[in-house]
């Protein structure tokens, strides 16, 4: 890319610079916020379209009065390389990556939707679910059986993931 496109091998590396700041930052915690969670998903999906164009095309939702609830690290990210990867990639037309947080019930959802091959479609490299088992751990040992992660099919084809927090009795 240097070679053949050096505007965009700068753009390239100052979105994965930003990146590695992003999730430097969050690994050095045993928490962050929920605004520290999106600031990283946007600065890998900003990463991604620079290598995919215009094949991805990404939304990102954040209230701001959940913005400052605290989570542990990197829980949504790993859901959105899978969105990315085995969702959008194989399509030659490409798709949407969309990530919202909201409020349910007292729970935080955050919710990873791509409108991808599905959860049926080819795999394109052969996965173990290690990624998917640890993102269930990490929710047992922090909130125990009331945390879950869903993986459900959308409605017109694509994936949607579910992380399912319980907040605090005192959050606003």
């Amino acid at each position: 890319l240097i070679d053949f496109d050096p505007e965009r091998a700068k753009q390239m590396l100052e979105r994965f610079t930003d990146y590695l700041r992003a999730g430097l930052g969050q690994l050095r915690g045993e928490s962050g916020t929920l605004a520290q969670e999106f600031e990283m998903l946007e600065a890998y999906l900003g990463l991604m379209q620079l290598r995919m164009g215009e094949r991805l095309k990404v939304e990102l939702r954040l209230p701001a009065e959940l913005s400052g609830i605290e989570l542990p690290p990197l829980l949504a990210q790993p859901l959105v390389e899978n969105a990315v990867h085995h969702g959008i990639e194989p399509q030659i037309a490409g798709g949407t990556v969309s990530v919202c947080a909201r409020r349910v019930d007292g729970r935080l959802w955050i919710e990873v939707a791509d409108d991808g091959q599905g959860l049926d479609g080819p795999k394109r490299r052969a996965g173990n679910g290690m990624a998917l088992g640890n993102i269930r751990a990490r929710l047992e040992a922090r909130f125990g059986p009331s945390a879950r992660l869903e993986l459900l099919p959308r409605d017109g084809g694509g994936t949607l993931a579910r992380l399912q927090i319980p907040l605090p009795a005192n959050t606003p």
